[in-house]
């Protein structure tokens, strides 16, 4: 008998617990200017598909998984959007980089991954509705999605969220809601804020000589431009004008309005100065205050090291509207002689730190 019984469930057969479903999305791919040299949508799906181990995409299937890429305020944005057939977002994450395009769709990638395969948050796929017949019991209650009629299937579990298991907390938002992209920061348009910043310059055409000195600046700054209101204490490396020793040296005030492109930015400014020579002779030359005053442009580049920290760099010229110079006196009786004049043209290069209020 046992040896019948072992025969009977060796032949018995064997039915394996189906295995987990695999889920099953469109894929829609919007991008938006500046990201033309981001990889494209064959990159993207191909990513995904290998962190996955199979093709998720299916231009059949109930829900759309929507990527947009967008670049703004020298940034890459990248949002990423699941929705039902009603176009209802039921999950919604971001990122974004400060140039890096590749680690930014790759990092999309891996975000829809770990998504779609987690087959508890996604709903089975959206069965055809079966048409019913009128009732011929006019006494009957109404069908409802909460009470349905007999045959009638229940509510399409795209439309109702799905049953979550327990000990995790939720992913996705209120129907029709979807929270701003995470991880990498807000995916938000960004608003005024206020900057400081303080670095170095080198002048030509401000004393006799270079100059070089320290640059303080404050700036309100809106998403695609700014107004910066700057300060500058420049000493001239040049201790000598003629055969004359002089020590000359200007403090300036300057305003700023300028416009931002991605990393790059270009300003209108306009000037005021002092000029400050004392000579190591008295009366040769004479120690003078002289004013100037001048409008140019300037253009340079930021460099992002943080949210709240960025390096940068810009050079510019001014064209004197009022000019200075430095005077010798010959004699009490002689007239005074010119030694040095400003040129028609000055230019200036910095560099420095920025901090983000």
């Amino acid at each position: 008998m046992v040896t019948a019984l072992a025969a009977q469930l060796a032949a018995a057969p064997v039915r394996a617990d189906p295995g987990p479903r695999r889920a099953r999305v469109r894929f829609e791919l919007t991008r938006g200017p500046g990201t033309e040299r981001c990889p494209d949508e064959q990159f993207l799906r191909a990513e995904t598909a290998r962190r996955m181990g199979f093709d998720p995409f299916d231009a059949e299937a109930p829900l759309t998984v929507a990527v947009s890429m967008e670049q703004g305020q020298g940034e890459l944005i990248a949002s990423i959007y699941l929705r039902d057939r009603r176009g209802l977002v039921l999950w919604a994450d971001g990122y974004r980089s400060h140039d890096d395009c590749k680690t930014l769709v790759s990092t999309a990638a891996l975000s829809i991954a770990v998504q779609l395969d987690d087959t508890g948050e996604l709903p089975p796929p959206q069965a055809a509705p079966v048409p019913q017949e009128e009732s011929a019991t006019p006494a009957e209650a109404p069908c409802s999605p909460e009470r349905p009629c007999a045959g009638q299937p229940a509510a399409p579990p795209s439309e109702v969220p799905p049953a979550r298991p327990p000990g995790r907390a939720p992913r996705a938002r209120p129907p029709g809601t979807a929270p701003p992209p995470s991880s990498a920061g807000p995916a938000t348009a960004e608003r005024f804020r206020w900057a400081v910043g303080a670095g170095a310059t080198m002048a030509l055409g401000l004393t006799p000589g270079v100059a070089v000195g320290p640059t303080l600046a404050v700036t309100g700054r809106w998403p695609a431009w700014s107004v910066t209101l700057e300060a500058r204490g420049l000493s001239s490396l040049s201790t000598r004008v003629e055969d004359v020793r002089v020590a000359t040296s200007a403090l300036t005030a300057s305003a700023a309005m300028c416009l931002h492109r991605h990393f790059l930015f270009a300003c209108g400014i306009g000037e005021l100065g002092v000029l400050r020579a004392v000579p190591e002779v008295p009366l040769n030359p004479a120690s003078l205050l002289g004013l100037r005053a001048g409008i140019g442009a300037r253009a340079g580049a930021t460099w992002p090291f943080s949210a709240s920290l960025s390096g940068y760099g810009a050079t510019e010229a001014v064209q004197r509207l009022v000019d200075w110079s430095l005077l010798r006196h010959r004699g009490i009786t002689d007239s005074e002689d010119q030694v040095w004049s400003a040129p028609a043209i000055g230019v200036a290069f910095g560099i420095g730190l920025q901090l983000n209020l």
